[in-house]
């Protein structure tokens, strides 16, 4: 099953909105045959590996990262190719939590076809956090990304934030965008930073979420090229968590999977305090101001733990970046 979660990293983003998955084909106990989901649109990575297989074969056994699926969508289910004839048994390694895909472990048993699992769920699981996330709290998986100087802030007091962080760490910025479905800033940020919000050619442009714009020349401002979505703050904006689960229920009807949320420091804030989020990405430079705007608008005590485990330490040029995620 580790060797099918192998498989699967292979298809990095590309399966949005499909998970990444893999399949292995054992015989006698050697791997004769391996397979992952390469894009979305693309076969699955069960098809992908039955492919390679001869058909005069026998009682071979599948494992598959995740639940073969039992409906038609880009392909057809992946339950109708796991022959009996071939496969005496399937290993898997979660169950789907799409309910329109799910059932293809009972669809097998009907088959004759034994099943075993879930193997390694928490692996498998983790490969596909967003995907699991989206389906499970029926909301996107939340980032939230900021950059600091030393001194913990986000902006001169005038609002100019260009530039905290070094080219390298942009880049990497850049990246992350591309690998979210969508990226969400407070007005502020709009009208001091004029940012445009894309990826700037590292990969597919995240689309961008605005807040109400009444005060802002939208004529002037680089995100109205992208065709934004704008939502309206409505009566609970002076409630983080009714605000935030306001927002997070309406992007989910967009079917957003993913969403970056980049600042300034009022919406940073609303996340922090509403609680939800999954991963946190701070990048430091080293850079002093002693007077600026905080990126966290509250109050809270030293004995109040935020349940972040530290993920990943690195190193850009003299930036670094901290990434934790949410217990």
């Amino acid at each position: 099953m580790r060797l099918a979660i192998k498989e699967a990293l292979k298809g990095k983003a590309n399966t949005y909105p499909n998970p990444r998955v893999g399949a292995i084909v054992v015989m006698d106990g050697e791997i004769i045959s391996t397979g992952y989901h390469k894009r979305y649109g693309a076969p699955h990575a069960e098809l992908m590996a039955i492919k390679k297989i001869n058909n005069d074969i026998s009682g071979a056994t599948l494992f598959v990262t995740l639940e073969p699926c039992l409906h038609y969508g880009k392909t057809n289910p992946c339950t109708e190719i796991i022959n009996p004839k071939i496969f005496s048994k399937v290993v898997i390694g979660s169950r789907d939590p799409n309910k329109d895909a799910a059932g293809g472990m009972e669809k097998l048993l009907q088959k004759g076809i034994s099943v075993e699992g879930p193997i390694c769920e928490n692996e498998c699981r983790k490969i596909n956090k967003r995907f699991f996330t989206y389906y499970e709290k029926k909301r996107p998986y939340v980032i939230l990304k900021i950059a600091l100087t030393l001194d913990g802030f986000i902006a001169e007091k005038n609002g100019t934030s260009k530039w905290i962080t070094n080219a390298k760490s942009r880049k990497s910025v850049h990246t992350l965008r591309a690998n979210c479905d969508a990226i969400l800033v407070g007005n502020r940020t709009i009208e001091y930073d004029n940012p445009s919000l894309t990826s700037h050619g590292v990969g597919k442009d995240p689309k961008i979420i605005l807040f109400s714009q009444n005060n802002i020349d939208t004529k002037t401002k680089k995100v109205y090229e992208h065709n934004p979505i704008v939502l309206n703050k409505g009566e609970n904006n002076l409630d983080p968590k009714k605000n935030v689960d306001e927002i997070l229920k309406h992007l989910y009807s967009k079917s957003i999977q993913t969403l970056l949320v980049e600042g300034g420091g009022i919406t940073i804030s609303h996340f922090l305090k509403a609680d939800c989020f999954d991963e946190l990405h701070v990048y430091y430079a080293p850079k002093l101001l002693g007077k600026g705007l905080s990126f966290f608008h509250g109050k809270n005590s030293l004995e109040q733990n935020m349940g972040l485990t530290l993920k990943k330490v690195e190193k850009f040029d003299n930036d670094i970046k901290l990434t934790y995620y949410k217990k």
